[in-house]
């Protein structure tokens, strides 16, 4: 039987060697990573949106729930969630993909 956690993966992050990066640099340059400091490790667990392709890092100390499709049982980053709250459809990237490639092959 297939689980959520089947669709996950691992994130390590180690910067007990390096300088890491600050909270500052993170806000500043716009990035979607956790802040990893001089010194510490990150791990976590990680997913893929669906519909998108992103990486999702399955923060454990998320206060929010995490977005479930269940029309294709698969997880959906923030963004995607909210499309389809407000368009009412969650497309698949895979058939994104099609698509664009039975487009661009006519």
């Amino acid at each position: 039987m297939r689980t959520k956690r089947s669709n996950e993966a691992y994130v390590l992050i180690d910067h007990r060697n390096s300088p890491g990066i600050s909270q500052e640099f993170v806000r500043a340059n716009g990035l979607d990573t956790p802040a990893v400091g001089a010194g510490q490790v990150f791990e976590s667990a990680i997913a893929v949106c669906h519909s998108c392709g992103a990486d999702i890092i399955l923060n454990p100390n998320r206060t929010r729930g995490r977005e479930w499709c269940m029309e294709h049982d698969a997880y959906l980053c923030d963004r995607c969630a909210l499309r389809r709250k407000l368009t009412g459809s969650c497309v698949p990237l895979q058939k994104k993909l099609l698509d664009l490639f039975q487009l661009l092959t006519r």
